[in-house]
């Protein structure tokens, strides 16, 4: 026991050192200050838009990837509440570590649910037909990971907590739709009901059928 504890408070320094590496000094840059901001606010709009844009205007490939890629997302940010309620690791302004210039709750910090969405849509896109937009999301992961530990919100182990979590999540919704069909027949259900109410913008041609 003794062991783990020690282990455990090594990992927590290297943590906290990382962290004090990356996290904005007490008078960063005025544009680097507001291009952190926005990465770690708003850049998270994008993953609905992308995969908004990929159903209406995509082919039923790129709908499958939006199924699998949905769910996962649900699924891993299921599993983030459970890990925090089973582990509350505190945010660091927390315990008045580093520098903090992002309002946000006095919660559980581990994982970061800003990139388990962007590595979970982008594992779910590189394993299925959209491999270099998938790369490219998993990249925006990693600045958005960034930006959250310059602004003082999380730990870099949060966004690697992130990473390592969004793998066997995106595997295992990707193996149950495959593995029995599932997927096939929610996506067929799914799209008639899609047709059903945008029959409309269908019929004009707005988006695809």
């Amino acid at each position: 026991m003794g062991f783990l504890i020690e282990r455990n408070s090594k990992l927590e320094a290297l943590n906290h050192t990382v962290f004090l590496m990356i996290n904005a000094g007490a008078s960063p840059a005025p544009e680097i200050l507001f291009f952190a901001t926005f990465l770690a606010q708003w850049l998270i709009g994008g993953v609905p838009l992308l995969l908004a844009g990929l159903w209406l205007w995509g082919t039923r490939g790129d709908r499958a990837v939006v199924l699998v890629a949905t769910t996962s997302i649900a699924f891993s940010l299921a599993c983030n509440q459970l890990v925090r309620s089973l582990w509350p690791h505190p945010r660091p302004f927390m315990i008045s570590l580093g520098h903090n210039f992002l309002s946000h709750r006095p919660e559980a910090s581990f994982p970061s649910d800003h990139s388990t969405a962007f590595f979970v849509l982008g594992l779910c896109l590189m394993l299925t037909s959209l491999p270099r937009l998938g790369g490219i999301v998993v990249l925006l992961g990693i600045v958005v990971g960034w930006s959250r530990i310059y602004l003082g919100v999380h730990f870099p182990f949060d966004i690697f907590g992130s990473m390592l979590f969004a793998i066997p999540s995106s595997w295992l919704v990707l193996f149950v739709f495959t593995r029995w069909r599932l997927g096939e027949r929610v996506l067929d259900f799914l799209e008639r009901l899609y047709r059903l109410v945008f029959a409309m913008p269908i019929t004009k041609g707005w988006v695809r059928p």
